[in-house]
């Protein structure tokens, strides 16, 4: 009961935590967005995407091997896990000086590759840092993790302003990223219980890199499958279509992230307790994709509505136009929402594969995009790609469920058809109609698609109505009034 409670404790904190720091990632691209030119902007997406493709010791998830490892409460693993990570960190600072020359001119700016060599300073920062902080979490302590990432993120957040004014240009997203790598980094020592030290034991390195590995490669993967379009976009045609594209990327991917934080702390303790009982596990896979298919659609069918008329109100009319991206990349992301459940699944079965090969039919959609822009396509066409890798990589993980863990497909027919149905109707509305609607009569597109996704899956899903509902009262009006929800 108290392991329960902690576990709990530990989840309420981080999701907090991690929604407020993209609330402040929301306001700091806001202030970038109107204060810098499109293509000035269009740079923080080109730094962003070569920070996660050269970032080695990231990927390798040494603080996760602190957490997962039986051995990681020792001194001698934890210094052992601070000199690998130096290693992965310097790896990474290297290759983003070897290849700074190379990624400007790719991206026709050869005049600023030092910003680029420069970033090497932010893995070079992460690979210093203090594991200590990953130690605690064994115990379900997040506090220390949340209130770093929380107040690095509020500091680069006040000083976006100021810098921006100061430089007035590019300069200052390369300070913004050097600023918060340092600040993390420093704070890490700050809320540290042991020395930081480095060891070299053999037999726990081998397995930290046979831990580490797969992920490195799985990392590699995922960029390939969500983040290459990005550089295509901005290789192929222009820094300022890139800033549009990032810029509407950024907007329809803060849902997904504050859904997966909730979902995974809910999604696997319940289907984990039924690995065993496999009618039990299709009734409680059944209520996960029906809910992830839920808030796929209410997350993103208002954006994809209105996305013009919001981008242009929030972020400046300089960015008219960018409503395209914003409706086929949301309805990419809503797809990703309904996929969320059958990785979880697997994952209760001990089958993690499941996610590794749907993020690797994902990244079909990059030759999709290569070929399409060969061909004279433009970059909404290219925005397009994505929705097919997402659709691509959702039929396989449905399939691999079902052919790997005897999940039946009808399980998963309904919250799709709602999730299909919806979605193409709002991208439909979207593309042909969207873009000239004012802003009045886009609010109440996007108020009336809602409510109208909101009543048909109150009827179309009564489990998930009824798990909700017996959830509420159970906690707002006193659990010993109403008996517990049926389906946990």
């Amino acid at each position: 009961m108290l392991e329960s409670r902690k576990l709990l404790r530990g989840t309420a904190v981080l999701t907090t935590g991690r929604m407020a720091g993209y609330v402040l990632s929301f306001l700091r691209n806001l202030i970038l967005a109107r204060m810098l030119a499109k293509a000035d902007y269009g740079l923080a997406s080109v730094f962003g995407t070569a920070m996660a493709l050269l970032e080695v010791s990231g990927n390798m998830a040494f603080g996760m091997q602190i957490i997962q490892s039986k051995q990681g409460d020792t001194y001698r693993f934890q210094a052992s896990a601070h000199a690998l990570m130096f290693l992965g960190g310097l790896c990474s600072a290297a290759l983003l000086v070897g290849l700074s020359v190379p990624m400007a001119h790719l991206f026709r700016v050869p005049h600023i590759w030092w910003a680029f060599a420069l970033l090497g300073v932010v893995p070079m920062c992460q690979g210093l840092g203090h594991l200590d902080v990953a130690r605690r979490q064994r115990e379900f302590d997040y506090v220390p993790s949340v209130a770093i990432e929380l107040a690095s993120q509020f500091l680069i957040t006040a000083a976006a302003w100021p810098l921006t004014v100061w430089f007035g240009d590019y300069r200052a997203i390369v300070c913004l990223m050097i600023g918060k790598a340092v600040s993390s980094t420093a704070m890490t020592y700050s809320f540290a219980r042991r020395p930081y030290r480095w060891a070299w034991e053999r037999e726990q390195m081998r397995s930290m890199l046979s831990f580490g590995w797969p992920l490195l490669l799985t990392g590699l993967l995922m960029f390939g499958s969500q983040q290459a379009d990005q550089m295509l976009v901005g290789s192929a045609f222009s820094l300022a279509v890139l800033a549009e594209y990032g810029l509407a990327f950024s907007v329809v991917s803060v849902p997904w992230f504050m859904f997966g934080q909730v979902a995974s702390a809910l999604m696997l303790p319940l289907m984990s307790r039924a690995q065993d009982d496999p009618v039990r596990l299709r009734r409680q896979y059944r209520v996960c994709v029906q809910l992830a298919a839920v808030a796929g659609v209410l997350f993103n069918l208002p954006l994809i509505v209105a996305g013009e008329q919001l981008v242009t109100l929030v972020f400046g009319a300089k960015y008219h136009g960018t409503g395209a991206f914003v409706a086929l990349l949301g309805t990419a992301f809503a797809v990703r929402f309904l996929r969320y459940a059958p990785a979880e699944a697997s994952m209760a079965k001990a089958d993690t594969l499941n996610q590794f090969y749907s993020n690797l039919w994902r990244g079909a959609s990059l030759p999709l995009a290569l070929v399409v822009w060969r061909a004279g396509g433009t970059p909404v066409q290219i925005a397009g790609c994505a929705v097919v890798g997402e659709v691509l990589a959702a039929v396989f993980s449905v399939v691999n469920l079902w052919r790997r863990h005897g999940v039946p497909l009808r399980e998963s027919y309904v919250a799709s058809a709602y999730l299909f149905t919806l979605m193409s109707a709002g991208l439909g509305f979207a593309l042909l109609a969207g873009k000239d609607l004012t802003i009045g009569w886009a609010a109440a597109a996007a108020i009336g698609a809602f409510s109208m996704a909101l009543s048909v899956a109150w009827f179309m899903f009564p489990e998930v109505a009824r798990l909700i509902i017996d959830t509420f009262r159970r906690h707002a009006l006193g659990s010993h009034f109403h008996r517990k929800p049926q389906l946990c």
